[in-house]
């Protein structure tokens, strides 16, 4: 269940969500749920956006994938250097991001080009114990949730929306925002229910 309210924020600016997740149920709290991204895409699922020119990296050290958890925009480029004295082989059976990057040495790097939407684990096919998730949003409208739950999206085009939310162990939700031209959106989510199976 989202309980959604809108609402001006005079201090922000234009063109932005922003607000709070919290959780609906007594005793549980976002911060051991792990990452939870919250996002926008077109009411009709599609939503043009220009796709951001960032350096995004996920180091191999010490036999562990650094960070274990990026979230990037559909169309964005990950690079994946080897830190360790090992090899390492960077793969993915989540389809359609699914890849194979191939064993490499220290001071190698490899990268993947991440063109659809969705949940990428990725895993070292030597070392069991490394995984990492991507998180690929459908457009550059996001932001990653503190551990607090609050978050904001900024440079958002006046417009309607769908807003929603993403964690590996909480039940997704949506709901639809409209962002003005003068005035940002303020949304305060509260997510009910158990966790996803």
């Amino acid at each position: 269940m989202l309980l959604l309210a809108l609402a001006p924020l005079g201090l922000a600016r234009a063109g932005e969500v922003r607000g709070r997740v919290a959780l609906g149920v007594e005793g549980a709290s976002l911060e051991s749920a792990g990452p939870l991204v919250v996002y926008l895409e077109g009411v009709d699922g599609t939503l043009a956006f220009t796709v951001p020119r960032r350096s995004l990296e996920i180091h191999q050290k010490d036999a562990a994938f650094a960070p274990p958890f990026l979230a990037i925009a559909a169309g964005e480029t990950v690079v994946m250097p080897n830190e360790d004295v090992i090899f390492h082989n960077v793969f993915s059976y989540s389809t359609p991001n699914d890849f194979d990057l191939g064993l490499y040495p220290r001071g190698d790097s490899r990268s993947k080009t991440f063109q659809y939407p969705g949940v990428v684990r990725i895993y070292c096919s030597i070392h069991e114990s490394m995984n990492a998730t991507i998180f690929v949003a459908p457009s550059s409208y996001f932001a990653v949730a503190s551990a607090t739950g609050e978050f904001a999206i900024r440079d958002v085009p006046p417009g309607k929306y769908r807003l929603r939310t993403w964690n590996r162990r909480l039940p997704p939700a949506s709901e639809i925002v409209e962002v003005g031209a003068t005035a940002p959106a303020l949304a305060n989510l509260v997510l009910a229910g158990g966790a996803a199976h």
